[in-house]
């Protein structure tokens, strides 16, 4: 069944979406990501608008206008509601953390014989810090 709605075109919306740079868009996307990121910490905490008002001592009309998506955000607000739910909303870090790096080095093995027929030379070995110091012998 076709509704006389789903029919509806409007050159004037259609107007206003294609003059929406891709800029304008990221914007806006990211200001709705950021609303509904406060939502989830609100809903994990089982606050609602009065709780986040009343911990950020704000009036929980203003909470409103933040979760309704179209809110320039400062840094300093989002800081704060950051510390009072208990999330990342910014994700920068005030120093850098240490980076742990895992090497894994192979070091072969060497056997010592005395039948030197069978053996490389030391000095013929490219690494001179496996020479065996104080013998006569070679790596096999």
């Amino acid at each position: 069944m076709n509704k006389k709605a789903d029919q509806y075109t409007s050159d004037i919306l259609s107007e206003i979406f294609a003059g929406i740079t891709p800029r304008e868009q990221r914007r806006t996307d990211n200001r709705m990501l950021l609303a509904a990121k406060i939502k989830d910490g609100m809903n994990a905490k089982g606050w609602r608008n009065k709780e986040l008002a009343e911990a950020l001592e704000q009036n929980p009309s203003v909470i409103t206008k933040w979760l309704s998506g179209t809110h320039n955000f400062t840094s300093d607000t989002l800081s704060d509601i950051e510390e009072v739910l208990g999330i990342s909303l910014l994700n920068i870090q005030s120093k850098k953390e240490p980076q742990i790096v895992h090497y894994h080095v192979q070091i072969p093995s060497v056997i010592v014989s005395t039948k030197l027929d069978d053996c490389i030379p030391s000095t013929t070995i490219n690494n001179p810090s496996f020479s065996v110091k104080g013998t006569k012998q070679a790596y096999c």
